[in-house]
């Protein structure tokens, strides 16, 4: 094997240990996580593994971004929702969970609103709709809407509206 050879061989080892152990920065190239290896790596080394690569036939592609799944969906509360405090520990189990949106009372009796959040805590609000409520609070049903994946949030928190 010749040295450039063994050196191409040696970088693009280096790149599948790199990429194997998740040690590539939020980018996907160019620099480890940890302080003392951002030392040791250059910048241009995206390109020198897909030259490596590239030199014994195989492809190398930039590993994908994963992101949260946000969900969004309208709910409406039947049952005794109202002057039970209802809309304000909804507020704050909301809060406490990271979900946002907003919630108010209906001329008809019941408590509507819009929710959005990450899935695991989207779905334990829903859950907590369903069958808690606040203490004095009697749930009847809770209709959902399909919920929709978002890519960002619309609302900054969650809020009750009048």
């Amino acid at each position: 094997m010749t040295t450039m050879a063994a050196d191409r061989m040696f970088i693009l080892i280096s790149c599948a240990a790199i990429i194997v152990t998740g040690l590539v920065a939020e980018s996907g190239w160019g620099a480890f996580c940890s302080t003392e290896a951002k030392e040791i790596v250059r910048p241009s080394l995206k390109d020198d593994c897909e030259r490596a690569a590239d030199s014994i036939g195989l492809s190398i592609t930039q590993p994908k971004m994963t992101t949260a799944n946000l969900l969004a969906c309208d709910f409406e509360v039947f049952g005794i929702v109202q002057g039970v405090f209802f809309r304000k520990y909804t507020q704050k189990q909301a809060s406490s969970l990271g979900v946002r949106g907003w919630c108010m009372n209906t001329a008809d009796g019941t408590v509507k609103g819009q929710l959005e959040g990450e899935e695991k805590p989207f779905n334990e609000m829903k859950y907590w709709l369903q069958t808690k409520g606040s203490p004095s609070s009697r749930i009847d049903k809770t209709v959902f809407n399909v919920p929709k994946e978002i890519t960002s949030y619309t609302f900054k928190d969650f809020s009750i509206r009048r």
